[in-house]
C-alpha cells in the first residue's frame, strides 16, 4: 500500500541564494502515519548527502525498512536499508523533481523533496 507521506515542517540554510562558505540545504520533518521522518539535504561545493531518520514517538518501531530514492521518470537510483535505530545518508545529486520512497514494514511512502 502507498501513502503520501505529510510535510509539517520545514527550514532552509542560505535560503537568500547567496554564496557562502558553510554551503546550502535544508531540512524537512514529515509525517508518515505512526512516524516521522527527519530529512535533511546539505550541499557544500560539488558534495551533496540527503541524510535521514525514522522516529517513532512511542520507540515501537518497524521492523524492515528501506529508502530509495526515484529520478523524475520514477526510476529508481539508489536504495539503502533502515534499521529502527540508525540513521541512513545517500549522496546525491541535484535533487529537482527527485522523490523519496520510504517503505516501513508492508507500507510505502511517497515523499517529494523539491
Amino acid at each position: 500500500m502507498k501513502q503520501a507521506a505529510i510535510l509539517i515542517m520545514t527550514s532552509e540554510r542560505n535560503p537568500s541564494g547567496l554564496r557562502t562558505t558553510t554551503g546550502t540545504g535544508w531540512s524537512k520533518l514529515y509525517l508518515a502515519a505512526d512516524y516521522y521522518l527527519d530529512l535533511s539535504y546539505k550541499q557544500n561545493g560539488q558534495q551533496a548527502f540527503l541524510v535521514g531518520q525514522v522516529l517513532h514517538e512511542d520507540g515501537v518501531s518497524f521492523s524492515t525498512g528501506t529508502a530509495t530514492l526515484l529520478n523524475p521518470q520514477g526510476v529508481p537510483l539508489q536504495t539503502t536499508e533502515l534499521t529502527p535505530k540508525a540513521g541512513f545518508r545517500l549522496a546525491v545529486g541535484d535533487l529537482t523533481a527527485h522523490r523519496l520512497e520510504l517503505t516501513l514494514d508492508q507500507t510505502t511512502f511517497d515523499i517529494a523533496l523539491s
